[in-house]
């Protein structure tokens, strides 16, 4: 008699439900954060004042370069724990994971100490009033506790990313994030300052790390983090996959992170306080923009194994214009009304802040259009070229903002990401497009022109428009909405392709049974 298979040997059948499930626990989690962050940075900001949550926001930008250290190791353990589930090899994912572990570990004691000589140098670093070097010398060293855990339990979520099971995180991220939010508002509303609400925050945020740790263990039951499953074979492999990735990273941190920390060193904290406002809504407009590669990067891997062009071609047009409508039919409304949306938000004390929320909106178009074309050199064996651009790009928007900022201010510092990235964008999906056999003009034919034209005639109205619309935030964002509802229907219903609209619709009902258009309305029986 047969034994059955564990559970998670079987092939899961529901593959587009699970997708589905994994895409909307995300976008759930984006939102709420875009929500949470729309009510709680005004507050913040009124409790703490400019120059105290410009200095927070400074020195949680120091923290991100902390995560150059991963090495790329993140992606790596994602795909060879997909490929090893593939093969059913459950000796091979212990020794992957445990290897991992202990190198993250070793990592994240790195971090703290790095964390530790920085605090020393922090005021060498940035224009700081003397009143704040040791308030944020405090910060720091609180943020990396947070910091060096995320690497120790990172291997959790590589198990959970590499069974595609996303949607299972991301409820545990929603649930403690509103829970930080409340914590924030809570310990300011008592009276007391940045350093008890960073040390409060940061307790409540590391609380979910032995919650991942769980559902790791649920999706793969024989998980064992053991000291023998250590293997040096296994890390050369890791690590032969994972250098190139690590450049991309930095390449990346070079190019989206050195923002604020220009205006550190070459203005101060009160700027970098509005400079900030602006990133904040574009950070969360990039994470509602860029989600679907994510979750392809296995599918296009398998499909470079097979050797099926045809299937990378198809992926990348519809995939990319997919993405790309998203980002651009959100910035584009954003960018529209952001001196109408800025003054209802945090006020007119924030108005510069329109401005650099304008070109934002335009570098996260152009990190969304490129989403899907990397995830393609990364899966099909160009990941060298990605790099080598990605880092190119690093340099010149350190070199370019540095000559801007101080003709410019923070204005300049904007488009000194701006221009490289514009440039990085269009080799990009050059190469991506040479890689699957498309001609580059029909790329741009089938896959940018479609969903720009929608946006030009929403982005038109909205401008002209904007100052009917009532001074408060709830009328800005009402009016937000139906800018991107309109921009949705016009793309569906006249940009994208038949029969792309008909399997979306099937796709839908397949999923929570409701069919948004019938067959006979797209000529189909």
């Amino acid at each position: 008699m047969s034994v059955s298979a564990p559970a998670w040997q079987r092939p899961d059948e529901r593959r587009l439900v699970i997708f589905a499930r994994n895409l909307v626990t995300r976008y759930a989690l984006i939102v709420i954060n875009a929500l949470i962050g729309l009510v709680v940075l005004p507050f913040n900001v009124r409790h703490l004042g400019a120059d105290d949550y410009g200095l927070w926001m400074l020195v949680a930008s120091v923290t991100t370069y902390f995560s150059v250290l991963e090495l790329g190791y993140g992606g790596a353990v994602v795909k060879y724990v997909a490929e090893f589930r593939a093969k059913k090899d459950a000796k091979a994912l212990n020794e992957v994971l445990s290897t991992m572990f202990f190198v993250f570990s070793a990592i994240g004691v790195v971090v703290y100490l790095a964390a530790i000589a920085v605090s020393f140098l922090l005021p060498h670093i940035f224009n700081l009033a003397p009143s704040q070097v040791a308030t944020g010398q405090t910060v720091l060293l609180i943020i990396a506790v947070n910091v060096a855990l995320h690497f120790v339990f990172s291997v959790y979520g590589g198990v959970i990313n590499g069974f595609e099971k996303y949607y299972i995180n991301n409820v545990v991220g929603t649930t403690f994030n509103i829970l930080v939010a409340a914590v924030n508002v809570a310990v300011l509303w008592m009276g007391y300052g940045l350093v008890e609400l960073v040390t409060a925050t940061t307790i409540v945020r590391v609380m979910p790390y032995w919650v991942y740790r769980r559902n790791a263990h649920m999706v793969f039951p024989e998980l064992s983090i053991r000291r023998a499953y250590f293997n040096r074979e296994r890390l050369r492999d890791l690590t032969g996959f994972s250098v190139y990735l690590a450049v991309i990273d930095w390449a990346s941190k070079l190019t989206f992170m050195t923002d604020t920390f220009l205006l550190g060193i070459f203005l101060n904290t009160a700027v970098v306080g509005v400079y900030a406002v602006a990133q904040r809504l574009a950070d969360a407009l990039l994470r509602m923009t860029t989600q679907l590669h994510n979750f392809l990067f296995p599918a296009v891997v398998h499909q470079a194994v097979e050797g099926s062009v045809d299937g990378q071609r198809n992926l990348l047009i519809k995939a990319t214009r997919f993405q790309l409508a998203i980002a651009v039919g959100m910035c584009a409304t954003v960018a529209a009304v952001a001196d109408v949306l800025i003054r209802a938000w945090v006020g007119p004390d924030f108005h510069a802040a329109a401005y650099v929320l304008a070109v934002l909106s335009g570098t996260v178009v152009l990190r969304a259009w490129m989403g899907i074309p990397s995830t393609v050199l990364k899966g099909t064996g160009h990941h060298r070229y990605l790099a080598i651009a990605s880092s190119w790009c690093g340099v010149a928007n350190l070199l370019l903002s540095i000559v801007l900022v101080k003709l410019f201010g923070m204005n300049g510092v904007a488009w000194g990401t701006a221009i490289p990235v514009a440039v990085l964008a269009t080799y990009v999906f050059a190469r991506a497009c040479q890689t699957v056999a498309l001609p580059v003009l029909r790329g741009y034919r089938e896959i940018v022109w479609p969903a720009f034209w929608p946006a030009a005639v929403v982005a038109g109205l909205l401008v002209m428009t904007r100052h009917a619309v009532p001074a408060n935030l709830l009328a800005v964002l009402a009016d937000l909405a139906a800018g991107g509802l309109l921009y949705a229907a016009i793309f569906f219903l006249a940009a994208l392709p038949r029969d792309e609209r008909l399997w979306f619709s099937n796709a839908i009902n397949q999923v929570t049974g409701f069919r948004i258009l019938k067959p006979e309305v797209e000529g189909v029986r």
